[in-house]
């Protein structure tokens, strides 16, 4: 499912500085009473459980405190581990999460009726303004528009090359990669478990078609890994001259080591994908915490809990005052450029159970 994207030109500027420091002390602003006695029972309740990536760990944790003087209880793990623990305690009506970072996948445990809602938790004016937001809206995954909200969309989905080996410009279609001097020159992340190879995967198959994946994934022998780090430290050190489903974040973090030779390209037959990634929040029905997950909800939405996500994993807002440093432009949605977008009720219902189904019968390794 392709949509047209109409987005202003993400705004980008400098890092923490006196005038983030600034904004961040008042978002609070215009709060009524009744915020101020959520802020105060959550005090009563100890610190709030969440789980999720083990990066935003002690960024998240510190500037959570340094803004309310609540405390986190941070769960980090790997994705399947916390979703398995998040849901199991969810269906039990016990949980003992109250939110969890989650990926796209959120919109299925919203369709079976085991979240709270979080529209219904936004309390602060500098949250609910749409002006504050791309587009003047408060996006939501599920079709209700009431529990998994996206905070923060990028553009993932193009590869990855190494420079010295591809000259840039020379190699802009997703077709070329079929030519033959490319077999056993391309690494992937694994297409077939959930994350950032298997949103590639669906991506391409639903751009170009299976007979397209099994050329690409079988025909051309490629390298499948399950770390992504890995994955782009092979085509900074010249293993593999091209990657699939790359992270922003490693790409960058290797060339802040003085790598010059990692180049994004912009493929001419198909744009890429708009995704959430984990910026996605999850609150389990009776959380444990209510009234400090209220603050961490509100808080997370607001211009310094943005602030913090979208700088440990250099992705965009949808906040239009977030502005962190380093933000590469090949994840910035453009104005009028379409993507396959696949944080939506429809994708994960209709697309994905397909495409799964089909990427895990054609790659049987």
């Amino acid at each position: 499912m392709f949509i047209s994207r109409i987005l202003p030109i993400a705004i980008l500027g400098a890092g923490l500085s006196l005038a983030f420091a600034a904004q961040a002390a008042d978002w609070q602003a215009g709060a009524s009473p009744e915020w101020k006695a959520v802020l105060e029972a959550a005090k009563k309740e100890g610190p709030v459980v969440l789980a999720g990536q083990p990066e935003l760990q002690d960024p998240l944790s510190k500037a959570f405190e340094r803004d309310t003087g609540l405390k986190i209880d941070y769960i980090a793990g790997g994705y399947n581990e916390l979703d398995a623990r998040f849901q199991q305690g969810a269906r039990a009506g016990k949980p003992t999460i109250d939110m969890y970072f989650a990926g796209g996948t959120a919109v299925m445990q919203a369709k079976e009726g085991i979240l709270e809602p979080l529209d219904s938790m936004l309390m602060l004016p500098g949250v609910t303004d749409t002006k504050n937001w791309i587009g003047g809206f408060i996006k939501y995954e599920d079709n209700a528009k009431k529990h998994v909200i996206i905070p923060s969309e990028y553009v993932h989905g193009w590869p990855l090359f190494d420079a010295n080996k591809i000259k840039p410009g020379s190699l802009t279609k997703w077709k070329d990669l079929l030519k033959p001097e490319f077999k056993g020159k391309i690494a992937a992340y694994d297409p077939t478990v959930p994350g950032p190879g298997q949103a590639v995967g669906m991506f391409l198959a639903s751009s170009f078609g299976m007979d397209f994946m099994k050329q690409l994934y079988v025909g051309q022998d490629v390298k499948l890994v399950r770390n992504p780090r890995q994955l782009v430290e092979w085509v900074a050190r010249g293993t593999y001259p091209i990657a699939l489903a790359a992270l922003a974040t490693h790409i960058e973090a290797f060339k802040k080591e003085g790598l010059t030779n990692l180049y994004v390209p912009q493929m001419e037959d198909a744009s890429g994908i708009l995704l959430g990634g984990s910026a996605l929040i999850e609150v389990a029905k009776n959380p444990p915490h209510p009234n400090a997950i209220k603050v961490f909800v509100n808080w997370y939405m607001s211009q310094p809990g943005q602030f913090v996500y979208s700088d440990v994993w250099k992705v965009p807002s949808r906040r239009l005052d977030v502005k962190v440093d380093g933000i590469p432009d090949y994840v910035v949605p453009k104005m009028g450029v379409k993507y396959n977008e696949q944080y939506t009720e429809e994708w994960y219902t209709t697309f994905r159970p397909k495409y799964s189904e089909d990427l895990a019968k054609l790659i049987d390794r």
